[in-house]
């Protein structure tokens, strides 16, 4: 990434305290990935779901259905 893409990133991120915190969030989390030893692809794949399910309110509900499912310990099959 270049200087001035992260330097745009840094001013939207100090001029909205929203973006901040997702800003902060990835920073902290990809180092974290990297120390564990997830490759960038791994990364980017991760990112692009979760972006997918943001634009998609479709996709939001069947993630969250997804995870209740989960919590009551239940496996989900697709037969």
């Amino acid at each position: 990434m270049s200087d001035e893409k992260m330097n745009e990133l840094i001013k939207k991120a100090a001029s909205d305290p929203e973006w901040m915190k997702v800003f902060e969030a990835f920073m902290k989390w990809s180092e974290r990935a990297s120390i564990l030893g997830w490759e960038v692809e791994e990364m980017a794949s991760v990112c692009m779901m979760g972006y997918a399910v943001g634009q998609d309110p479709s996709l939001q509900e069947m993630v969250k259905n997804m995870a209740a499912i989960s919590k009551l310990g239940l496996d989900i099959v697709d037969d």
